[in-house]
C-alpha cells in the first residue's frame, strides 16, 4: 500500500513540475493585454471546459484540448492523480468564482493567452492557470 501512495505522490509531483515548467516558459515577458489573435471569452470558456472535464473525471477529453507537447508529457493517469489529490482535499466542485485572461509572450516572441480561473469547492478554492497558443491548444496547465 505504501508503494502505491509513493507512486501517486511521485506522479503528482511530476505533473506539477511539468505544468510549472510550461508556465515559466510563458512568463518570460510578463502579463499584458491579450493579442487580437485571441477571443477573451473563448479563452475563458475553453479553460472552463478543460476544468469541467477534470472535475467530471473525463481526463482523456481534457488531454484532447492540449497541444502535442503537453500530450506527450502528461498522461490521463497523471492528470487523474493530480486532480484527485488537489480536489480531493477541497471536496465537490461548487462554482466558478472569477476569471481573467492576460497575454504572454515567450522568449521567441510567440503570443499566448493565459486564463486564471478561481473555482470554488466545498472546502475552499482552487486556482487554475491555463495557457493557450493561437490554435487554442493548451500549452500550460497549473492548479493550486
Amino acid at each position: 500500500m505504501k508503494t502505491k501512495v509513493k507512486s501517486m505522490v511521485r506522479k503528482g509531483i511530476s505533473m506539477a513540475l511539468i505544468m510549472a515548467a510550461s508556465m515559466l516558459m510563458l512568463i518570460g515577458c510578463g502579463g499584458t493585454k491579450i493579442s487580437d489573435d485571441f477571443d477573451e471569452e473563448k479563452v475563458k470558456a475553453t479553460a472552463q471546459e478543460a476544468i469541467d472535464h477534470l472535475v467530471a473525471g473525463e481526463y482523456e477529453e481534457c488531454l484532447a484540448l492540449m497541444g502535442e507537447e503537453m500530450q506527450a508529457a502528461i498522461s490521463a493517469e497523471a492528470l487523474a492523480t493530480n486532480m484527485e489529490t488537489t480536489a480531493g482535499q477541497k471536496g465537490a466542485f461548487q462554482e466558478y468564482k472569477s476569471s481573467t485572461v492576460v497575454g504572454q509572450k515567450d522568449k521567441d516572441g510567440s503570443e499566448y493567452a493565459v486564463a486564471v480561473i478561481v473555482a470554488g469547492f466545498e472546502k475552499g478554492n482552487i486556482t487554475f492557470t491555463v495557457s493557450f497558443d493561437k490554435d487554442m491548444k493548451m500549452t500550460g496547465f497549473w492548479m493550486k
